[in-house]
């Protein structure tokens, strides 16, 4: 799908009112990536596929259905359609929900889905580790379990005679837009469902955005968006020159994620997810099926090369060395942040992507460091962790934090 169909660019690049051009930068404030150029032609689900996913929708949120509704067989063709045949250049979606529109993406993750929920559904391991280019922050702030403690869903896997059910609210702050720098927070309601469909075990993921984010802040992303070198502000507004004062906002989101293991022997497990958005600029919704797409691509990217990599795969190991970070002291924590942060410093002078006065209000008599919180100092500790795993050089630092010799060396 051309993107410019429902956004017409060239026309709005030549005009000369100031709307239309400042209409053309509002796109550039999604928090996802740039938009699609090249999708190819969107193509929406059928009627009954729409249905099955809005019965799934009915299990999140404040008004939720009892889980003891729950039927099986009312999605049973939207699991066939994700494990199913594609065509590869057709953008899929679910059409619209409360004026948000959506995009679907699916690939194959060469993991079980117990090793997959050990890593991404682990109290030990935050979630910017699996998902680095995605997540600055993520906590469930509010668990619906007898114990009001995350559940080791690996645990029940192996146990499962009925689908189980966790519901609760999710606190993100997520990584910034990689065009316009904004990021957001927000809290998401969350309900999982732990099942098996024709004997393969199934974790089923529901969001659904509780209230409008926090107004968007302005990020940086340092280098390429690969190396997961961010920075954060905390100054509402966006990091494109020109449009700094802009307010934007996520207004609603929401999603459908499955995760079905097609082939225990390999294994495999196929990731599918339907995304619906609504954010911009003033009450204007500015997200379209290929923003939310390339955004999901960006995630699918980072989520698949962290979880396939050989040297996270002892989960256990990577639990204890996240227990290690944790007990780091506060000075110890600063230690390691203040080398990297001077790190960042010199590639912003060599990118010159800020003025001298603006790199001194950012880092000058360790500001930037000075303004982390305990959580925020943990992430980016997190972070270098895991840049530092998937690095085969032999020169890798922080072997210090590891609970155990590193055999790779």
């Amino acid at each position: 799908m051309d993107p410019t169909a429902a956004f017409p660019m060239k026309a709005l690049y030549t005009r000369k009112h100031p709307f239309c051009r400042l209409a053309v930068f509002l796109l550039l404030l999604l928090p996802v990536c740039g938009y699609a150029t090249d999708s190819g032609t969107e193509l929406e689900v059928d009627a009954s596929l729409r249905e099955e996913v809005s019965y799934l929708l009915s299990f999140v949120g404040s008004d939720a259905a009892g889980n003891e509704t729950f039927q099986l067989d009312r999605i049973s063709a939207l699991l066939r359609f994700v494990t199913g045949a594609k065509d590869p250049h057709v953008l899929y979606h679910a059409g619209t929900l409360n004026g948000a529109p959506s995009a679907y993406h699916e690939f194959d993750i060469h993991r079980s889905l117990s090793q997959i929920l050990q890593m991404t559904y682990n109290p030990d391991i935050p979630t910017v580790v699996t998902m680095p280019a995605s997540i600055r922050l993520s906590h469930w702030s509010d668990i619906d379990t007898p114990e009001h403690s995350f559940p080791k869903l690996w645990e029940i896997l192996p146990l499962l005679n009925a689908p189980q059910f966790i519901t609760g609210v999710e606190h993100i702050v997520n990584s910034p837009d990689q065009h316009s720098g904004a990021y957001f927070e927000y809290d998401l309601y969350r309900t999982l469902i732990l099942m098996k469909h024709e004997g393969r075990p199934v974790l089923i993921s529901l969001s659904k955005q509780k209230g409008v984010s926090d107004v968007g802040k302005k990020g940086v992303i340092i280098g390429a968006d690969d190396n997961w070198d961010y920075l954060y502000t905390g100054q509402a507004g966006v990091s494109y020159a020109g449009l700094g004062w802009v307010k934007s906002y996520m207004y609603d989101s929401y999603s459908v994620s499955f995760y079905i293991e097609t082939d225990a022997a390999l294994p495999t497990v196929r990731f599918g997810v339907f995304k619906w958005m609504r954010a911009g600029w003033a009450g204007i919704n500015l997200a379209r099926p290929p923003h939310i797409f390339r955004g999901l691509e960006r995630f699918a990217k980072n989520f698949k090369m962290v979880l396939e990599n050989p040297r996270l795969g002892d989960v256990t190991a990577v639990s204890r060395d996240f227990a290690n970070i944790k007990s780091l002291s506060n000075e110890e924590q600063r230690k390691f942040i203040e080398g990297y942060l001077k790190e960042i410093e010199k590639k912003c002078r060599l990118e010159r992507r800020f003025s001298d006065d603006q790199l001194k209000a950012l880092f000058e008599n360790q500001k930037y460091l000075d303004g982390l919180k305990k959580n925020e100092r943990q992430s980016l500790i997190a972070l270098a962790y895991v840049k530092n795993m998937l690095d085969t050089s032999p020169n890798r630092e922080m072997t210090y934090l590891r609970s155990e010799p590193d055999v790779a060396k």
